[in-house]
């Protein structure tokens, strides 16, 4: 999945050495993967809005 991200944009990696002196990859998010990430956001926020007016239809009803 993180290859697919920096593939994609959405991360970029650096290789250097962990608090333990073990060769480590280190990631961090891309501009473009916070835009990516701010839009996913909305989008799943809308559909649980959505999902949520719903199952309170659904309760007023039943």
């Amino acid at each position: 999945m993180l290859l697919k991200l920096e593939q994609e944009g959405a991360i970029a990696s650096a290789s250097g050495v962990s608090e333990n002196n073990r060769r480590a990859k280190f990631y961090r998010i891309t501009r473009a993967g916070q835009k990516q990430l701010a839009s996913e956001l909305t989008q799943w926020t809308q559909a649980a809005e959505i999902v949520a007016h719903f199952i309170a239809l659904e309760r007023a009803t039943a």
